[in-house]
């Protein structure tokens, strides 16, 4: 690819010294690679100007690291460094915003035969899927948005990974209509720590985009200075624009879209009874 660069080592030469982590897009949520978040001094990388900090690893000896899990990636590299030579296709800072916008067109099209690693069959009876978006400027991939999206397991039983200490979010899921519910402008100031909150919602191959939640506070960032947006809160508008039947591309676009020093004017419902999840 024109946006990457090769990098061709032996894998005889001792550890390489680096620290990576997943590398996420902040558009699609998909795992694109290894994030090179740190290069040990006096180690062979940085002796041998092999990499630089914030590069992105995303083929090794011409596997594509997309859409593998982080685990998978790391056994594909210590696979790799078994062999006398390892060439490696990494990808500078500069090019990871167009890289990460060329790897949103397989995404929207998971059962299209161009884009097999999607590994999603086409649905008898079409599931919802669960989503979540962490809204926070202090990862390690110095992104404000990061996406995972998971499968539901099951309709009554959806799970968020292992920190939720609920193993259901159906009370949740099943806010939907506005009984019960108060609303509450809230304002929040995105400062160097983001807007420090993470958001789920569940969209139906039939029925299109359903509602936007709250799903967790994040120790920092603009939410927990203000103290008044909560778990659970449903967002119904985005600085004055409705959010029903947005996709999930379109809000993170939307909070994407403030810069550091602006404020975003949240509209949210709250339901005091519904049963929230809590986070570990």
């Amino acid at each position: 690819s024109e946006m990457t660069k090769t990098v061709k080592i032996s894998g005889e030469g001792g550890p390489l010294g680096i620290h990576v982590v997943p590398f996420f897009s902040s558009l699609s949520g998909r795992m694109l690679g290894l994030f090179i978040r740190g290069i040990e001094e006096n180690s062979r990388s940085r002796r041998e100007g092999l990499f630089h900090e914030s590069e992105c690893i995303v083929k090794i000896n011409h596997v594509d690291l997309t859409d593998k899990t982080f685990a998978q990636a790391q056994d594909i590299f210590r696979q790799a460094m078994k062999f006398q030579s390892v060439v490696l296709e990494v990808l500078p800072p500069y090019n990871q915003e167009l890289y990460e916008k060329s790897a949103i067109a397989p995404l929207s099209f998971p059962d299209n035969e161009e884009a097999p690693k999607a590994k999603i069959p086409p649905p008898v009876h079409p599931k919802p899927a669960l989503k979540t978006i962490h809204l926070s400027g202090a990862s390690s991939l110095d992104a404000d948005v990061q996406a995972t999206q998971q499968k539901v397991k099951s309709p009554n039983l959806p799970r968020l990974g292992r920190k939720l200490s609920s193993p259901s979010l159906s009370p949740l899921m099943g806010f939907g209509n506005k009984k019960n519910a108060k609303k509450i402008k809230i304002d929040l100031k995105k400062g160097q720590e983001g807007l420090g909150f993470t958001v789920v919602t569940r969209d139906s191959p039939v029925h299109g985009p359903g509602p936007i939640f709250v799903k967790n506070i994040l120790p920092k960032g603009a939410a927990v200075k203000d103290g008044r947006l909560q778990s659970g809160d449903r967002i119904l508008e985005v600085n004055g624009r409705d959010i029903s039947g947005r996709t999930q591309e379109e809000l993170v676009a939307m909070l994407r879209s403030t810069k550091q020093g602006e404020t975003v004017c949240l509209i949210v419902a709250r339901q005091e009874e519904a049963f929230l999840p809590r986070e570990l």
